[in-house]
């Protein structure tokens, strides 16, 4: 179960009409691949119309090379264009877009049409102080308020959950974040668990930023 931090307002916000398909932007994609794709499959598994918007090689072939499901669309992220200008125009054709790009391109991102992100991390210090840059620069954009962790399979259990805590202690006193903990990724051999957790995310998404939502 996704852990949701303090959000007193959610019931209101699921109260409120959508006015367009979530855009989750997905930091780290590039040295989690197929948590991207494996999460992006689990979406589209369970009824969500999904877009996935990248720049990386390893999840656009991933995503081709997988099981064809028509619920599921990969985009690379030139048709976007340089500053991801044209992500409103995905989002009103699907119910969840989940924007992984490099770094870079990310932090040009200054229309992004979101105000929740996904950042993908390790447990170590290294990965941990990169997640913190991610973060920081994902809440620089302006429109993004709230941030989910979510920890690579080889963090699991306590290592993810410390992990966790340190990013938001830190996400808390310095940038005024309250960080979403979404555990590890599940083993690749447990699609159920994958369903779970991309029910659980899109569930949080909803009720954080749905009062939020405004199309660019």
């Amino acid at each position: 179960m996704l852990d949701r931090g303090d959000d007193q307002a959610s019931g209101l916000r699921r109260s409120m009409p959508r006015r367009g398909g979530a855009v989750l932007p997905v930091a780290g994609a590039g040295e989690h691949p197929e948590f991207v794709v494996r999460l992006a499959q689990a979406f589209a598994d369970g009824g969500t119309r999904t877009a996935v918007v990248s720049d990386f090689d390893a999840v656009l072939e991933q995503l081709a090379q997988g099981r064809p499901r028509n619920r599921l669309t990969a985009i690379h992220s030139m048709q976007t264009g340089d500053d991801l200008q044209r992500l409103s125009t995905i989002a009103a054709r699907a119910d969840v877009v989940l924007v992984a790009v490099d770094d870079g391109r990310l932090a040009r991102g200054l229309a992004l049409p979101a105000s929740e992100a996904v950042v993908l991390a390790g447990a170590d210090p290294e990965a941990l102080a990169t997640a913190y840059a991610r973060i920081k620069a994902l809440v620089g954009l302006g429109s993004i308020r709230d941030v989910c962790t979510l920890f690579g399979r080889g963090s699991g259990g306590a290592p993810a959950r410390i992990g966790h805590e340190r990013l938001a202690q830190t996400a808390a006193r310095f940038l005024g974040v309250d960080l979403a903990f979404g555990g590890a990724a599940p083993d690749t051999s447990m699609p159920s668990a994958y369903r779970r957790l991309a029910d659980d995310l899109a569930d949080w998404a909803r009720g954080r930023g749905e009062a939020a939502w405004q199309p660019h």
